[in-house]
């Protein structure tokens, strides 16, 4: 008895089945592509619509500017208050793709809950850069939102205050920093405005998070900015506040 074994048949289906679970593999990462962008977006839209209505003129004037750095506060790791703000303002439409976007229904909004953890805005016209920051470096925050690194300096305060963003997202804009670009932190009670003095790319273990004598901000996220996969080393962006001399003291 002969067995024949067709081998050219058995390579065609072969090629058929890795094609077709090439397709099913790919379909699979576009939809987790969508859905994490997706949320992203829906997150900023709600939350931005929903601190517009929280600070003066949607942030965009009437809040103190650079005052003195308050001291930390070891009872909350996020500003204060929580509590709803009288001022109800349209948010303004911001210039970043990845940014808070322009409420078209802000009534539904605000049906959505608020987020507790939610820091304030961050905003560098000059670059193209808005995004909403909150409470966080795990990767459920900064699939929605730039995450503040528990631990480090709070807006305005003495020491650094650190800033984790996924550089395909909202953080892509930093791609374009140049040194003396401003960049501005809205809180519900103040608003900060930071000097950009330099960046640099380095491995993920030598970012340099000391603790500052003034107070200062920066902002981390991989590089390089065109890398397919998990990114090698880290892009940071080092800025002082402005007037901060003024604003400690000698």
């Amino acid at each position: 008895m002969v067995v024949r074994v067709r081998v050219g048949s058995f390579r065609q289906r072969l090629l058929r089945w890795t094609a077709d679970l090439m397709i099913v593999a790919g379909a699979s990462a576009l939809m987790f592509w969508g859905w994490g962008v997706g949320k992203g977006v829906f997150y900023q839209w709600v939350q931005g619509a929903q601190f517009a209505t929280e600070v003066p003129d949607g942030g965009a004037s009437g809040t103190r500017e650079n005052q003195p750095p308050a001291s930390p506060s070891a009872s909350s790791p996020f500003p204060t208050p929580l509590a709803s703000s009288p001022f109800q303002t349209p948010l303004a439409s911001a210039p970043s793709r990845w940014g808070p976007v322009k409420p078209f229904l802000p009534a539904l909004a605000a049906k959505f809950p608020r987020d507790p953890l939610l820091i304030g805005r961050l905003e560098a016209p000059e670059i193209g850069l808005a995004v909403m920051v909150r409470e966080g470096s795990d990767e459920e925050t900064l699939m929605k939102a730039a995450g503040h690194l528990p631990g480090t300096a709070l807006p305005g305060e003495t020491g650094n205050f650190v800033v984790l963003g996924h550089r395909d997202t909202f953080f892509r804009a930093l791609r374009n920093v140049q040194r003396g670009n401003s960049m501005s932190v809205q809180t519900r009670t103040e608003r900060f405005t930071y000097i950009v003095d330099s960046f640099e790319v380095t491995g993920p273990e030598s970012i340099g998070l000391e603790r500052t004598p003034q107070p200062g901000a920066t902002l981390v996220t991989r590089f390089p900015f065109t890398y397919i996969g998990p990114a090698p080393k880290r892009f940071v962006v080092r800025a002082r506040l402005a007037d901060s001399f003024a604003a400690v003291g000698p």
